[in-house]
């Protein structure tokens, strides 16, 4: 469970947004979520927040949006997500619209990234397990060749971690970033079941890694590449997203 209060948005948050995307072609958003419903044996997935709240950002900003995952099929949302303690309005506008984008999505391999303005990669630990692979690096690697936006928030910059640029080094190299801090991971006891450390990992990747205290509200833009720190963030993370493709 992640230890923080709720992320959320409101509307006037979106209302600076209302019209952008819809003068001339309709822009495009993909939002790409974990397949793995565990990490060892940690019950897991998806953190709701981070697909809702960039989802809603752009549908209200007169994008559409798309939401796959790297096997297909539903997202598996990871429970805590959904608590009390944790939903957001975001979730629960989600809920109510019956998780309709969440169900059946298409296979990552199957989708052309480079028909999307941005390509996003959402959170939540699941992605521990999927996302730092070549196969999904590739597909960072080819969105960002295309020239699109490349987002991530939370533990969504694992995918990231095996994304290689035209010279052959870490995308991220040189880049500045941020992601799920090391602190943060400490804080919700799993520093001991994660491949790695999402920070530090970026940092010997040759990243500029920028992080602000735990559960803020913190995302970073370098050019078009975009990344948000935790859960928090997810929505300012859409925000500079939406910026980098004007």
């Amino acid at each position: 469970l992640k230890l923080s209060p709720s992320a959320q948005t409101d509307s006037a948050k979106t209302l600076t947004f209302a019209t952008m995307g819809q003068c001339g072609s309709t822009k495009k958003a993909l939002i790409v979520a974990t397949s793995a419903e565990k990490m060892g044996d940690h019950a897991t997935g998806a953190w709701s927040e981070e697909i809702c709240g960039p989802y809603y950002l752009f549908v209200d900003a007169g994008w559409s949006v798309t939401v796959c995952s790297v096997s297909g099929g539903d997202v598996p949302i990871d429970a805590g997500s959904l608590s009390d303690q944790f939903k957001t309005e975001n979730d629960k506008r989600m809920i109510t619209a019956g998780s309709a984008p969440l169900k059946g999505t298409p296979k990552l391999a199957d989708v052309d990234v480079t028909a999307y303005d941005v390509v996003f990669f959402a959170g939540g630990h699941g992605t521990c397990v999927d996302f730092p692979t070549d196969q999904v690096g590739a597909a960072v690697a080819k969105a960002a060749a295309a020239g699109k936006v490349v987002a991530s928030v939370c533990h969504g910059p694992m995918a990231l971690v095996s994304a290689k640029g035209p010279d052959g080094n870490p995308l991220v190299k040189g880049k500045k970033v941020t992601c799920f801090s090391d602190v943060e991971e400490g804080q919700v006891g799993l520093t001991d079941k994660v491949p790695f450390l999402l920070e530090t990992k970026m940092k010997s990747l040759g990243a500029t890694v920028e992080i602000s205290d735990p559960w803020s509200d913190k995302a970073v833009r370098d050019g078009k590449l975009v990344t948000g720190q935790n859960p928090q963030s997810s929505v300012s993370a859409a925000r500079l997203a939406i910026e980098a493709a004007a």
